[in-house]
């Protein structure tokens, strides 16, 4: 028993640990509380009724009931799931076949890292110009019409620079 006094951290007045629940606990937590779900929606049925009667809702009364309507819509249903049934009946086969082909061997392969050299040349700069890109923090670039890189800005906190292809800082103006 908790002793009397002041507390200091309100406890929740609701333990909630699902996690320590067994398997058939956890099941009659989730049916208890289905069942009481629709218990509550019966519970709203005359309001939603008299919003349905208000936006005509009795049309659908005729089509289904009067009319024999949900016959054809059983129909349509089955036709529904024999597509849908199709459609995942081939992506089990296609996923069982590339399983059953690819099973225990793996093809991919780990890619070679790229140099910065090699980054260099492709950029069409020099390779302390692309270290010094790397170690930044926040970069600008702008690229011209065919997507080329024209320049370059190191943007630090307080200033910004650019690096050009020869090095030097500026604004790189062509190469």
């Amino acid at each position: 028993m908790e002793k009397p006094g002041p507390r200091t951290t309100a406890r929740p007045l609701i333990i909630e640990r699902p996690d320590l629940q067994s398997p058939p606990q956890r099941v009659l937590s989730a049916g208890l509380t289905a069942v009481l779900w629709a218990v509550w929606a019966y519970l709203w049925l005359p309001v939603i009724a008299l919003l349905g009667w208000l936006f005509g809702a009795s049309r659908f009364y005729e089509e289904m009931v009067v009319a024999s309507g949900d016959v054809a819509l059983l129909e349509l249903l089955g036709w529904y799931a024999l597509v849908i049934g199709l459609l995942a009946g081939s992506l089990v086969c296609w996923a069982s076949y590339n399983f059953i082909r690819f099973r225990g061997k793996e093809r991919r392969s780990i890619r070679r890292a790229t140099t910065i050299e090699e980054i260099a040349a492709r950029a069409g700069f020099k390779p302390d110009v692309v270290r010094r890109w790397q170690q930044a923090q926040m970069l600008s670039v702008r690229h011209d019409a065919s997507g080329a890189i024209e320049s370059v800005e190191i943007v630090a906190s307080t200033h910004a620079r650019t690096a050009t292809a020869d090095g030097s800082a500026g604004i790189l103006a062509g190469r």
